[in-house]
């Protein structure tokens, strides 16, 4: 790797000897990134330093904007087809005056986000425009509901619902799925994950060593052990 007198990369190159290069422009902003296959990416920005375009390897273009408080607005995705087209979709975002997401608006559909007094999300409603809604895109709301700590303890969808469940360090202990299954997290000590199981169906052991790092997982039949990969599959005649 080569570095810049900033101390940036200038470029650098794999163990296969591709290498990737890297442009900056005078207030060190990277213009440009060119990867192993000679490609280049170019970024462009206002005075502000905030990115207001990207132009990608695929012909993709995007370009942002933002409102008088720095939040983005906007985003314009300009494609390039085999015949020459340029297909455009824009995406807008509407905000309130402390910059939270109100609402994202598109031509398939709308997307409604509402917060609680403490800035926490309680619901993401999306209502399909008529251009939408024959492209398949159908309504739907998500909600979630959180308990006095502030930690998320609910998830609904219209396909169900998970559901959270902590000890009093505030470390996941089960994770109930819409099926009604329970993901079981066990910890030990300070709150180092110790075993995942399914409805006491083991997933997955971790033992660690006296500073809590992990030197021992098991997954099913694959065992990591300090680095080192073993299968204990014991089926006779297995190899």
């Amino acid at each position: 790797m080569s570095r810049n007198a900033r101390g940036l990369p200038k470029w650098r190159q794999d163990a296969k000897g591709q290498t990737i290069t890297y442009e900056y422009d005078k207030a060190i902003r990277l213009i440009a990134l060119t990867n192993e296959n000679d490609a280049t990416y170019n970024f462009a920005y206002d005075n502000s330093d905030r990115l207001i375009e990207e132009k990608r390897i695929d012909n993709l273009t995007r370009r942002f904007s933002y409102n008088l408080g720095g939040h983005l607005t906007q985003v314009e995705e300009i494609g390039y087809g085999d015949k020459g087209e340029q297909p455009r979709r824009s995406t807008f975002l509407e905000r309130d005056p402390i910059g939270r997401l109100l609402a994202k608006l598109n031509d398939d559909a709308r997307q409604d986000y509402a917060y609680d007094d403490g800035d926490r999300l309680l619901s993401i409603q999306r209502k399909q425009t008529d251009i939408g809604r024959k492209l398949g895109v159908t309504a739907e709301k998500l909600e979630f509901t959180y308990d006095l700590l502030g930690r998320l303890t609910k998830e609904t969808t219209p396909q169900g619902a998970l559901t959270y469940d902590y000890d009093p360090l505030s470390n996941l202990t089960t994770l109930t799925l819409p099926t009604g299954q329970h993901l079981n997290h066990l910890y030990y000590g300070s709150g180092h994950l110790h075993q995942l199981n399914l409805d006491g169906q083991l997933i997955s052991d971790m033992e660690r060593d006296d500073l809590h790092r992990e030197i021992y997982r098991t997954q099913g039949k694959l065992t990591i052990n300090s680095g080192a990969t073993t299968n204990t599959n014991t089926t006779p005649g297995a190899t």
